[in-house]
């Protein structure tokens, strides 16, 4: 018993290490190259998807795969996104999901708020990398006006060979434990292969679910559209001429002259112990005035 756990702990610690090392011998095994520059996504050239894992739903051959990149070659997940007008929103739209469907994409979703000429329609769209560059080009065609044109792009490729490495890794040590399963002389022996196995089953899973993952990520861009009508302006009154509203409004405008007339006589009332006297005392002065004009002096 104590040896079969003494060589468990050996193999997980022979599996850490080995990943360590495999990540780095990947790494330096990635050079550029001519025929695949640094920033260029992975193609149609990936190899093939391994058999034993089936690729994700909607990839193309290799989309799927976990094998270790060859030389020179780069994952790049690139999204992109675009926001115009255009004077028929419905004919866009089925222009762009031909485009779509040409370029050996698909449609992620689809939503549309309004109705009739009002309506905007807001896409999601999964195309092939090394036709996103073209299918942006074609969509802007169809545009009246571009409000907004976003693209941007993540290098993943660093992550996925230091992943390829630790997979490798555990994939041995999950091979030595089946072996030291089978020479298993006990059940507590047993138990103890058994519990290590499942742990690394475990990050088997987790290692390949998240290869898979980027490669179809670099293998399909994220092209998000929203698509919105060329606003009309009615020569006329939509709702026609409403004398009814007009002689509302035009009392109205009555009334709130009247009010503010009102409220002014109300102040000069209130006011009328302030300013009738100053106003007695002002004609009182101007009589005085007029009085010494008038009045010739004294010889």
């Amino acid at each position: 018993m104590k040896k079969i756990l003494v060589a468990i702990s050996l193999l997980l610690l022979m599996a850490c290490g080995t990943a360590s090392q495999t990540s780095g011998e990947a790494t330096s095994n990635v050079e550029p190259s001519v025929g695949a520059p640094m920033g260029a996504p992975i193609t149609a050239e990936m190899p093939m998807a391994d058999k034993s894992i089936p690729p994700v739903d909607g990839g193309v051959a290799g989309s799927g795969s976990t094998a270790p990149l060859n030389p020179g070659q780069r994952l790049v997940i690139r999204d992109a996104a675009l926001v115009f007008q255009v004077a028929d929103v419905a004919a866009a739209d089925q222009q762009i999901r031909k485009a779509v469907s040409d370029a050996k994409g698909y449609v992620l979703s689809s939503s549309t708020n309004g109705t009739d000429a009002d309506a905007v329609i807001y896409m999601s769209l999964k195309i092939p990398s090394e036709q996103l560059d073209a299918t942006i080009t074609l969509v802007e065609k169809l545009a009246d006006k571009v409000w907004s044109r976003s693209m941007s792009g993540s290098d993943v490729t660093e992550e996925y060979i230091d992943m390829s490495g630790r997979l490798i890794a555990q994939e041995a040590a999950r091979d030595r434990l089946l072996e030291l399963l089978k020479k298993a002389e006990t059940v507590e022996a047993a138990v103890a292969v058994n519990s290590a196995l499942t742990d690394v089953q475990s990050q088997i899973e987790q290692l390949s679910g998240r290869m898979r993952y980027l490669r179809q990520g670099a293998t399909f861009s994220s092209l998000t559209i929203e698509i919105h009508p060329i606003p009309t302006t009615p020569i006329v009154n939509p709702d026609g001429w409403q004398p009814l509203e007009d002689a509302k409004m035009a009392l109205r405008g009555l009334l709130d002259f009247a009010q503010s007339i009102g409220t002014f006589l109300i102040g000069v009332v209130v006011w009328t112990p302030i300013w009738l006297p100053l106003l007695f005392l002002v004609r009182y002065l101007r009589k005085r005035w007029q009085n010494r004009k008038v009045t010739p002096p004294v010889a």
